[in-house]
């Protein structure tokens, strides 16, 4: 097989194991059934591949594709607004009922778990904001380069 091709196996396989890592407390305790859920997994999620496309993007298919490359700047702005949207609504949320009212149903065996979810959310959700403020950058630079010097 391809040397990318490996690589992108094994980057998806490393995602993966890192998303079911962090989301596994969670998941023990109290299943789907918690509020940020799906933002949480996409928090991890474009953080995990929008850090290994900042820094290893010659190593990936769309290193040569400069659709892909405009495709993600483009993509870059619905994201940041709906991160930004998240993050505030989370801690507005947390700022107004407090830590235990995430997992209100479950009271007293989940008081530690608050915290991790807490400090788990906001560290990937604002990790992956930042990613996505980056990545138009680390595009246009590519497509640049592309251009102008035919590496990536």
């Amino acid at each position: 097989m391809d040397k990318k091709i490996h690589l992108e196996i094994i980057w998806w396989t490393i995602t993966a194991i890192v998303i079911v890592l962090v989301m596994f407390p969670i998941w023990s305790e109290v299943g789907t059934d918690f509020r940020y859920h799906n933002s949480n997994i996409m928090a991890v999620f474009i953080f995990m591949v929008y850090t290994r496309l900042l820094f290893v993007l010659r190593h990936t298919y769309i290193a040569k594709n400069s659709l892909m490359k405009i495709i993600f700047v483009i993509m870059s702005i619905p994201l940041f607004i709906y991160f930004m949207d998240r993050i505030n609504e989370f801690q507005t949320f947390i700022d107004d009922n407090g830590d235990t009212s995430l997992l209100t149903q479950y009271s007293d065996r989940v008081a530690n778990l608050t915290k991790y979810i807490r400090y788990e959310y906001l560290f990937f959700a604002v990790a992956a904001l930042i990613t996505v403020a980056m990545m138009p950058f680390r595009m246009i630079l590519s497509l640049w380069r592309t251009r102008n010097r035919g590496t990536v």
